[in-house]
């Protein structure tokens, strides 16, 4: 976050949001918090990441080149299933994603969690998410 803006920023040098937005094919967020989900959902930019996110090229009109998301959530098992998280996925999967989407979410699996708790919650496996990258950066 020290390094978005350079000082004294002047008219015309870099913004760091918006060349790391040029310059990704891909971004990865993993692990997804519930914390940066809603923030992601309600727009704020108040931090790098979710100024990357809030600047990213949703139809691929800015850069010419149409870009996705993939967001591997984590979180606990209540907070997986509070209701707010789900008005959350929703706008995520059905609104940004799907088949035409630029968001992909992978959503958690059970197992026990950080917390010591048993449940749905725990982010895929690091394997999943680097599979999911080759496939959409037509790696394999």
């Amino acid at each position: 976050d020290e390094d978005e803006w350079a000082h004294p920023w002047t008219r015309g040098a870099p913004i760091l949001h918006i060349e790391m937005r040029r310059w990704a094919d891909l971004l990865v967020i993993a692990p997804l918090s519930a914390n940066t989900m809603a923030n992601i959902v309600a727009g704020t930019s108040a931090n790098l990441l979710t100024s990357v996110v809030r600047a990213w090229d949703t139809d691929g009109l800015v850069d010419g080149q149409r870009k996705k998301i993939i967001m591997a959530t984590a979180m606990n098992t209540a907070m997986w299933k509070h209701p707010v998280t789900g008005k959350h996925l929703k706008i995520l999967e059905e609104e940004w994603g799907g088949e035409n989407g630029w968001v992909e979410v992978l959503r958690p699996v059970e197992k026990e969690l950080a917390c010591g708790d048993v449940g749905q919650g725990a982010m895929v496996p690091w394997q999943d998410i680097v599979e999911n990258i080759r496939n959409k950066l037509s790696l394999n």
